[in-house]
Parts: structure tokens; sequence; C-alpha cells
């Protein structure tokens, strides 16, 4: 806490609260005076200078101050975690959190946040000590902050008395700080029971737990309510967003929040569960907390014992596509649309195929092939890299002195292709001859040399 000069820790402190909390308490009645006054009703003046001379009796110094410490410091219950934002009706204990042990990053909680709130809960008469201690004093200092830090000058302008101003100080500290010596829950706080000697103990009657009683982390969720508020409807923000559509104005970045959520806490009385409940209306926002969407890997693997890249492995890789040419021979429409239709799915497949292959040849180990049962020419395919291994004589020279492979490989692809359009339309089954099986062959060449075209051969 920054030193705070003596002139603002003392009586000028609790003086500014009290004048504010006087002039809103009795902001009608003066108007109502100060046409009193003007329009000469002075039966009705003097009614209404009475009732201020109380109220600002009230709000004096000596009998605030005393009110407070004597009777709305004990109908209060301060924390940073709060029992009735579990349920309204519960009556356990409220905590104030502190930080003693460095939690780790990952966690987030109220260690994550510096807040200046504090929350409280009780009689909503005795809630203006919860103002009184969350008054400012200047941009960084609150009269909570001189209470905690016990300054001097403060204490001296709480009465003339000192034995009476510490006292008060004392009391307000205690009311701060929340400690609690007999932690007390009650029937509408949610109560878990936790193992700690599980790994210890086999006999279950001798385990033994602790009692969790999880509380609302009220100022954390305050804070978190503020910030949001403050990024969505943010005078900046609200700009931003209008100027979209205007032409002329300046096109800056805004945020835009969604899947927000809001849960209502405490119904039609919010300030029955806490004072920061109530300054929100009851409304906390709910962040999406989705489980994750776990996109499937559909990069083709390759069976140990598979012998051809051509098998249900890459019939499942590339279904979609098969579906598309499957949907285009069902199309007996002989038009232009259909026909390249069936062209565009044949050549995604092709593409599945040729991309499957590349990522074979190029991410596994030189002479990976010699544990799999793919058939030889396959393998002179996909596994480029073998033929430069010591003893691999043969093979470099079967893959690159002859060139035979490369249209068997061809016609092992229109011979899967032609099985799976016989499969799916077992009627027509037998139209699928060697008209389709040639179709099939010229296309795989011609992506073949498209390929070459632009520097990647797919059989190199």
């Amino acid at each position: 806490m920054n030193d705070i000069p003596p002139e603002l820790a003392s009586n000028n402190a609790v003086k500014a609260f009290l004048a504010s909390q006087y002039d809103k308490k009795t902001e009608t009645e003066q108007k109502q005076l100060a046409k009193a006054i003007e329009n000469k009703e002075h039966e009705k003046a003097s009614e209404l200078k009475e009732t201020l001379a109380d109220a600002k009796d009230k709000y004096s110094v000596n009998n605030w101050i005393a009110d407070a410490a004597t009777r709305m410091a004990k109908q209060l219950n301060f924390g940073t975690h709060i029992s009735k934002g579990v349920h309204p009706d519960a009556k356990g204990d409220n905590v104030s959190f502190e930080v003693i042990n460095n939690l780790p990053k990952t966690i987030v909680g109220t260690h994550s946040i510096d807040s200046s709130y504090i929350d409280a809960n009780g009689n909503a008469a005795a809630l203006p000590l919860a103002a009184f201690f969350d008054f400012e004093i200047n941009e960084t200092t609150k009269i909570r902050d001189l209470i905690l830090a016990d300054n001097t000058d403060f204490v001296a302008s709480l009465n003339s008395d000192q034995t009476l101003a510490n006292t008060y100080h004392q009391t307000f500290k205690e009311a701060l700080q929340n400690n609690i010596t007999e932690p007390v829950t009650h029937e509408r706080n949610k109560q878990t029971l936790w193992v700690i000697n599980a790994y210890e103990e086999t006999d279950i009657e001798q385990l033994n737990y602790i009692n969790i009683v999880p509380l609302y982390p009220s100022v954390l969720t305050h804070e978190v309510y503020q910030r949001i508020n403050h990024l969505k409807f943010s005078d900046d923000n609200k700009a931003a967003r209008d100027n979209r559509f205007k032409k002329t104005a300046e096109q800056r970045p805004y945020v835009s929040l969604n899947n927000l959520a809001t849960v209502q806490l405490g119904g039609t009385k919010p300030q029955n569960v806490s004072l920061l409940m109530s300054k929100q209306g009851g409304r906390n926002y709910l962040l999406p907390s989705l489980p994750p969407i776990i996109k499937q890997d559909r990069a083709f693997k390759l069976s140990k014992f598979a012998n051809s890249i051509f098998s249900t492995g890459m019939e499942y890789n590339a279904r979609e596509a098969i579906q598309n040419i499957f949907k285009s021979i069902k199309d007996t429409r002989n038009i232009v649309d259909v026909r390249n239709a069936r062209k565009r799915a044949i050549d995604e497949v092709l593409y599945q195929i040729f991309a499957a292959a590349e990522d074979i040849r190029t991410t596994l180990h030189a002479g990976w092939s010699k544990d799999y049962e793919l058939d030889r020419i396959e393998k002179l395919w996909l596994d480029p890299k073998r033929a430069d291994l010591d003893g691999e004589a043969e093979f470099k020279a079967e893959r690159e002195e002859d060139d035979a492979w490369h249209s068997q490989i061809i016609h092992s692809f229109a011979r899967w292709l032609n099985t799976l359009m016989q499969a799916e339309f077992k009627q027509i089954a037998s139209d699928f001859g060697d008209a389709e099986h040639l179709e099939w062959e010229r296309e795989i060449e011609d992506m073949k040399k498209r390929y070459e075209r632009a520097g990647k051969g797919v059989f190199l």
C-alpha cells in the first residue's frame, strides 16, 4: 500500500464517507428544502430542516462509527468465498482467501487475480458498513486498507476517546479478516467426503476423510463479470462495432464474446446472497466449458499385413470421394455436369491415394517395407529410400532400370476401383468390365502426368 498522507488517513477519510452517505440518503429532502425556502413555505422548511438535522446527527462520526462497530459489524459476514452463493438459505461461514503457497498457473482461481473487491452478506440494514470498508481514499487505497494496515492516523479518527477508537478499529479489523477458529457449515451447503489415506489402507473401515465444503468464489466471479462487461460494453468497443456500417468512420477491431450464458442467483432478491451479487443483479456469466471436439486423425495408416495400399483402409480414407463417384453413376443423365462431377470425384480419390503414398514415402524410414507384406511392386513405389541402403542393389536396379511396375500399380488401382463399383452396384456388376477398367487407368495416367508436370512425380 502506498503511503497515505496523514490528512487523508485522519478524520477526513471518515468524514468524506459519511458526507457521501448523508448526501445520498437525503438527496430528496435537500431538494425539497431548497424548493420550500424558495417558495417561502416556512412550516415545511422547518420540518425538513429537522429531518435533515436528525440525518446529520445519524451520520456524525461519533454516532455512525459507534453503531457500525457495535451493531453492523456483528450482522455482516465478510469474505471472498461465500456460503449463500451455493444456496441462498445456507447459513455456513464465509471465508477470506489468502495466498500462502504459490499455486500452479494452470489452476485458475481467486489467486489468479489481484482484485480490490471483498464481499459481504447478512442483514441488509448493515450493508453500509461494507460500503464504508470499500470507500476509496485515493486511486490505490480504500478505508479497509487503512484498517488492515493499523494506520495510526485513521485509528485516531474513529473517536476522540483513544480507547474507544482502538476498540472500534479492532472490531472492524476482525470483521474484515474473518478468522475462523471453529468452521460452521449448514445443511444447505454441499459437502464432499475426500479420502486421505486410500493408498495406505486396504480396509475400508480404516479410511480417513476430510470434509470439503465448496463455497462460491464471489470475488472472482465479480471480477470476471466486470471485465466481461467492460469488454462488451465499453465506449470504445461500442464505437468500433457501430463504425462497421459507416463508410467514412475509422475501422477498428472490436471484441465479440460468443457462447456466453448467465445463471441467476438469489432470484428476485440477489441482495440476500451478497453485496457483490446485488451489484450484479444476480447475474453471473458462464463461459463455454465444453469438452474438446477431438478431430479424428484421418491420415492413412498402412497395415503391416496388407499386401496392397489399395485396401479397405484406403477405401475408408477416400470414402467421401468414393461416395461421390457412386452418386454420379446413379445419375443416368448423359450431360456435361454429371460427367464433370464424376471426373472430379475420381480425381479426388486419386488425390487421396497420392497424398497417402507421398506421406508414406517421405515420413517412414528407409527400408521399412522389409517388415511389411506388401506386393513387391508397391514396395518399389512406396519405399524409394530403401534403394540407397547397403545390400539393396537388386532393389535399386529393379526400381530404376525397369518401369514396368508403374503400369502394374495403375492396373492395381483400376482393378480396386472396379471391384468397389461392382460391390456397390451388384445388379449391374457385369457392366463394369474392360471399358471401365481402361477408363480408370486413363484417369490415373492423366493424374500422374499432371503431377509430373508440376514436378511432383508420384513414381520417382
